[in-house]
């Protein structure tokens, strides 16, 4: 605990101080205005930007701060060793694609959502390009802090179904103020769901290669491709679609991962992918 909270310090401190920079950047960037208050800095697109980049890079560093200082020669890794890096990276890709897009097209069969348009413009590339860039972010750190160092800092010490435990409620916690993730008991479902898939597919995978692409390719695919919300959160995206029916069908605020659908597909996932792994590792110790 004492190892967790300290990182924690640590990410809130360098956070904390990249966000003071982009505040004073955001207030040079406007030498016509003598006084930009506090509301004005904080609706300034290029601060909401570069403030959310200071979050994601205080978790990567304090993580790796962390992790060089306390953990470095015990022995266990981070998990970013290059070895099979682009296979499992992609597989993980591809798997998370795939997921969210049967769970989608199934909120869409049920009646969850109407679809009201394709669309394609020059500045909806640049802005789906940015959210690709920032889902990358969001996967690396998050994934990096839960099942990187978390979940193997446990480990170490409790052993895996220890480690995999405590990643996973940490990591469906670290939502807890996204917008809709209390309007039922959906959202938090399947966020520990999502979090347990994570932590397989890191403990199975050996490294973190396999859950940051998976990661990574839910929460793009999801808001901005296929038009849901991501946690809660708005996107841009190429299919615009509208909510309707029963809230535990189409997620409602919180995206697809406020419904019922989203539920049932992360548990097959979850059931399939271990037994996957099981039954492979039964053949290597027979071969």
């Amino acid at each position: 605990m004492g190892k967790v909270l300290l990182t924690l310090v640590f990410i809130v401190v360098i956070t904390v101080l990249l966000s003071i920079v982009a505040a004073v950047v955001s207030i040079l960037r406007h030498p016509a205005a003598q006084e930009l208050s506090m509301a004005g800095v904080a609706g300034d697109p290029f601060f909401i930007k570069a403030a959310l980049w200071a979050q994601i890079i205080g978790f990567i560093s304090g993580v790796i701060l962390s992790y060089a200082i306390f953990e470095r020669r015990k022995g266990w890794t981070l998990g970013l060793h290059t070895h099979l890096l682009g296979r499992k990276l992609g597989e993980g890709f591809g798997a998370g694609a795939l997921l969210i897009t049967i769970s989608s097209v199934g909120i869409w069969l049920f009646g969850g959502i109407k679809i009201v348009s394709f669309q394609w413009t020059g500045t909806l590339g640049l802005e789906l390009t940015w959210g690709f860039l920032l889902f990358i972010g969001v996967a690396v750190n998050e994934e990096l802090f839960a099942r990187g160092y978390l979940q193997e800092l446990v480990k170490a010490r409790f052993g895996a179904i220890s480690g995999m435990t405590v990643s996973t409620i940490v990591f469906a916690f670290l939502h807890t103020f996204n917008p809709g993730m209390w309007s039922s008991p959906l959202p938090i479902l399947n966020l520990l769901l999502a979090g347990l898939l994570f932590a397989l597919c890191r403990e199975y995978s050996g490294g973190l290669w396999m859950p940051i692409g998976m990661h990574l390719s839910w929460n793009f695919f999801q808001g901005c491709i296929l038009g849901f919300d991501v946690s809660g959160t708005p996107m841009s995206s190429l299919i615009k679609t509208e909510i309707q029916g029963a809230s535990f069908i189409s997620g409602a605020d919180f995206g697809a991962e406020g419904s019922l659908v989203t539920t049932i597909i992360l548990i097959l996932s979850i059931v399939m992918i271990s037994t996957y792994y099981q039954k492979r590792a039964k053949q290597m110790q027979m071969n």
